[in-house]
């Protein structure tokens, strides 16, 4: 669609006439999400990727069943309830900004009482007990605070030695720039998160600075542009009445200008997996 044409209808166009530029994830393509719906893989998450998102994370780090794991900004829970109930782990559910008690009683919907434990807490403020996790899982989230020199090291004392860091977040193919086309900003204008969102070779100096993590992964995810487009399809979708609020509008417009000029996938997904060392 040309892109004129679309901001000067957007948001009363019909939905329907973005579709072939936003395709939908393929549920064929995971046969582990077997039982679930694509509007499943969605419900719950903040920011793109969902449940095939989540297995690919998790797929990376290679949990085991038994781990104790802390799913940072975890927001509805979607993630933790996935986790534990198909690696068969334990989960504390940690976000600033949900209720406990609304992810406690999600938790309760999926079983798994004895799995899952959803808290209240800041990313930066862990109440939580040194060398205790096997593993944290970070999805969409650890770019808004881990881009602080001494957030690693902070993070990494509540693992156990061997233990996994994983993250899935936005990313750009290099570092954004003065030269940068101000379409590839993924946000609305008035926002900066774009600019806390860095290149997976960004991301690998970074996590190098701390001697006591080997990167076991660092790169831009295959299916990156897959996830942005599957996101907004979510968005036009499911959430098409809301477009008509200034704020998600223009966040939505935004996103899906951007993905329609940029054809190079410069926009893209990080995946990072590193483990903390012995000692």
């Amino acid at each position: 669609m040309n892109t004129e044409v679309l901001k000067n209808r957007y948001p009363n166009l019909n939905p329907e006439e973005l579709f072939p530029d936003f395709p939908r994830i393929p549920m064929t393509g995971y046969p582990e999400l077997e039982g679930y719906t694509w509007e499943d893989c969605h419900r719950g998450f903040k920011g793109a990727g969902g449940l095939f998102l989540v297995f690919d994370t998790a797929r990376r780090m290679k949990l085991e069943a038994g781990m104790r794991i802390l799913d940072l900004c975890c927001g509805n829970c979607a993630s933790s309830i996935f986790l534990a109930k198909h690696f068969d782990v334990s989960v504390v559910a940690a976000d600033i900004g949900v209720d406990p008690t609304d992810n406690w009683k999600r938790v309760q919907e999926a079983g798994l009482e004895d799995r899952v434990l959803p808290i209240r807490m800041d990313a930066t403020q862990l109440l939580l007990p040194y060398e205790y996790f096997d593993a944290v899982f970070c999805m969409n989230s650890y770019f808004y605070f881990g881009t602080d020199d001494a957030y690693l090291p902070y993070l990494i004392r509540f693992l156990v030695n061997g233990g996994r860091i994983g993250i899935a977040s936005p990313c750009y193919a290099d570092e954004l720039s003065p030269e940068t086309p101000p379409e590839y900003y993924f946000d609305a204008p008035g926002f900066a998160e774009s600019h806390a969102v860095h290149s997976p070779q960004w991301w690998r100096k970074h996590f190098e600075k701390e001697k006591s993590v080997e990167i076991l992964t660092c790169e831009a995810s295959p299916w990156g542009r897959e996830y942005w487009l599957d996101d907004v399809r979510w968005l036009i979708e499911e959430c098409h009445p809301r477009h008509r609020e200034t704020k998600m509008r223009e966040m939505v417009l935004q996103q899906i200008l951007m993905l329609l000029i940029d054809q190079n996938r410069f926009v893209t997904y990080l995946n990072l997996v590193a483990e903390k060392q012995t000692g």
